[in-house]
């Protein structure tokens, strides 16, 4: 089963990687996981920075960098209420996405929290570069959060879960239902067909059946829904507003399969446009447990 136990959060101290965190402090909260802050200073890779050959200059600057964030961090754990116990602070020096991707994987997290947007953003439209890229590369399950007019409390009721009857998006699955299970909540299984197709209803019964991917399926309220459109991104942002949907779980792939070059443009769309977080997962997955469904594909594609 996908544990939300322990949670990467990249905060660049904005008001939209604040939102992340307190996201992510939920999922921990109910997890009784740990909540790792990652914060990466981009100094050294800007022209100033590169060529400040110093030693002596460079570590007092990263000791600046050091006690600034300490400084910051002592003020977001009051101010959201975090517990320091099971909550963690890490600082990297490099390129942001590279460092997120590389602790993410290297040390096993099975989550990353990020914003969409990041400090100075030019566009509430636009995806920033970091999270684009993490979302893109990372090997391990991206959230993607965006900053809501008004915060309250975050619950998961609802979840959507977007499929094109493909092995690669059918992935997202398991991670849906673990989700799910911990939440006690409702998935919405969604395929968007063309707009040529003459009798939509008949896809239903091509929907792939839960319990093939996890042994708890039988445990959860599912609903399918067929719908039709020029782009299914369009669909999937629009119900997700009108079922106010909590949680949207998509895999990054999708019938082509392109693997860790790009994101698929629907996926794209949809994490720029949604007010919902989305829940991307890549494939092959990360090193989580899974049902007997996925064993051997992966322990194939691990060697």
């Amino acid at each position: 089963m996908y544990r939300l136990d322990r949670i990467l959060c990249p905060i660049d101290f904005s008001t939209a990687s604040v939102e992340a965190v307190r996201f992510a402090s939920f999922l921990a909260r109910n997890a009784n996981g740990q909540l790792t802050l990652i914060h990466v200073d981009e100094h050294e890779k800007t022209p100033l920075g590169f060529f400040d050959r110093d030693e002596s200059s460079v570590a007092h600057y990263r000791e600046k960098v050091n006690s600034f964030v300490q400084a910051k961090y002592a003020e977001i754990i009051k101010r959201e209420r975090l517990s320091p116990e099971p909550s963690a602070l890490l600082v990297r020096f490099g390129t942001a996405y590279y460092e997120i991707i590389g602790v993410a994987e290297e040390d096993r997290y099975s989550l990353v929290v990020i914003a969409t947007e990041s400090l100075g953003g030019s566009s509430p439209h636009l995806i920033g570069r970091t999270a684009e890229r993490v979302v893109r590369l990372c090997r391990t399950p991206v959230l993607t959060v965006r900053p809501r007019p008004q915060p309250d409390g975050w619950k998961i009721t609802t979840i959507l879960c977007p499929t094109d009857f493909s092995e690669y998006s059918n992935f997202a699955i398991p991670y849906a239902i673990s989700v799910a299970r911990r939440y006690k909540a409702k998935i919405i299984l969604l395929h968007v067909t063309d707009l040529a197709v003459q009798h939509p209803e008949a896809l239903i019964q091509k929907f792939p059946d839960p319990r093939f991917y996890h042994d708890n399926a039988d445990e959860i309220e599912f609903e399918k829904i067929v719908g039709r459109d020029v782009e299914p991104e369009n669909t999937i942002v629009r119900l997700a507003e009108e079922y106010q949907v909590d949680l949207i779980v998509i895999g990054t792939h999708g019938a082509r399969g392109m693997r860790r070059v790009q994101i698929g443009n629907v996926v794209e769309e949809v994490v720029r446009r949604t007010t919902v977080p989305v829940l991307t997962i890549t494939h092959p997955i990360h090193k989580a447990v899974f049902p007997r469904r996925f064993m051997e594909d992966y322990a194939e594609s691990s060697n």
